[in-house]
């Protein structure tokens, strides 16, 4: 599932953003001044905010942030050296270590940032979904919505597990369509990725959201909503 082409835009403008910031810096770098401190400091932080965006909070991210955010002079070999070439070699090392980030990116080897986007549009979903259900908002038609976008979660984790698993699983139609909840399921039921009895209740929660999608408002009850998004929530997070 790829980014959406005006987040990739974004994000692929504010790498090279700030790498021209650092390198401009890089250049000025003849004396000490407490300004050239100030600004790679702003520039430490507007870079560590946007590697949480790409790694999540991941393993990866505790890695490159320690490079990006050290003091001028935690640079391992130069400490004693003159501060120009103490800081030099700090700021040097950091515009590296964001040009390798960017080209990892650029060539497609950053998975965390779409896993996390996929992560945040779910939860925001299902938070959609049990505000249908509160106290406040009553009916069919809330309990239908709650039903479609807990389906929405699910279609969209699912296709993430199937294509990210080994071997992946195919998800796309012959014709180029994306497959629906109900045929993921189906392809996952051929290679047994989950036990008979998680297999049996997705297929139950397909049908729900089926039913709700069609307005078939009689093929399903409010406590099977409340127990398809309890589930579903519960399912996500010990296996996707």
């Amino acid at each position: 599932m790829p980014l959406a082409a005006e987040l990739d835009r974004k994000i692929r403008n504010r790498f090279d953003e700030l790498i021209e910031e650092a390198e401009a810096l890089l250049g000025v770098l003849d004396e000490y001044r407490h300004d050239h401190y100030v600004v790679y400091r702003e520039w430490q932080v507007k870079t560590s905010g946007l590697l949480v965006i790409v790694y999540g909070e991941s393993e990866e991210l505790g890695k490159y942030l320690k490079t990006i955010e050290r003091y001028p002079g935690q640079t391992s070999g130069v400490v004693g050296s003159p501060w120009k070439e103490i800081y030099a070699s700090t700021v040097a090392d950091s515009i590296a270590t964001l040009k390798g980030i960017r080209d990892n990116y650029i060539n497609g080897f950053l998975v965390s940032i779409e896993q996390a986007i996929i992560a945040n549009v779910s939860a925001d979903y299902m938070e959609q979904a049990e505000a249908l259900l509160g106290e406040e908002i009553q009916g069919k038609y809330s309990l239908r919505l709650a039903a479609m976008l807990c389906g929405v979660v699910l279609e969209t984790r699912l296709r993430s597990y199937c294509e990210n698993i080994d071997p992946p699983v195919e998800t796309v139609k012959p014709n180029g369509e994306s497959k629906t909840l109900g045929a993921l399921i189906g392809e996952l039921d051929k290679v047994q990725a989950f036990d008979k009895q998680t297999r049996k209740m997705l297929r139950a929660w397909a049908d729900i959201r089926n039913a709700a999608a069609h307005g078939g408002d009689d093929d399903f009850t409010r406590e099977q909503v409340e127990l398809m998004l309890l589930g579903a929530k519960g399912f996500i997070a010990n296996h996707l």
